[in-house]
């Protein structure tokens, strides 16, 4: 075989792998459970600003598909920009079907622990919700609801802007 072609063809090789396990590392997190609330209104207007820094959620393309972390979650910060894939689980307030919406990470959800976990304390260690913002939520369920199961996943981020 030409050497050239030898060469070309092992350059070839060498990105498809490349390429294929850039795109597996992306496949998403195995799927785990915990419970989520919400904060703010339909606008999303008090979900903007938040711990991360991002200012205005539209202006920095996050729009308001987004989600304050728990402490367990958040990291000191290093979970801001992060997207998780998000559905509502086992209950009836979840939409028919059990759609899936992305969030972006983009605030805190401090723990109260002057409440218990299970009525107030919702974002106390080492509890996982993510606390919605209310346009995300109404994606998956009934906002009546209030708290709701779900299942989640670390997903890669698809944003615009």
């Amino acid at each position: 075989m030409d050497q050239n072609l030898y060469r070309k063809c092992l350059v070839i090789l060498s990105m498809t792998a490349m390429i294929g396990t850039s795109m597996a590392a992306y496949a998403g997190t195995p799927w785990r459970t915990a419970s989520a609330t919400f904060y703010g209104d339909e606008t999303g207007s008090a979900t903007m600003g938040g711990a991360c820094g991002y200012g205005n959620m539209w202006d920095s393309g996050y729009g308001v598909a987004t989600t304050a972390l728990s402490t367990a979650l958040f990291n000191d910060g290093y979970a801001c920009g992060q997207c998780f894939q998000i559905r509502c689980v086992s209950s009836p307030n979840c939409y028919y079907g059990s759609p899936a919406t992305v969030v972006t990470a983009t605030n805190i959800c401090p723990p109260n622990y002057g409440q218990a976990s299970n009525n107030g304390g919702w974002c106390n260690p080492p509890q996982a919700p993510p606390d919605l913002a209310k346009p995300a939520f109404m994606k998956i369920a009934n906002w009546k609801a209030g708290i709701i199961p779900l299942s989640y996943r670390r997903v890669a981020c698809k944003r615009i802007g």
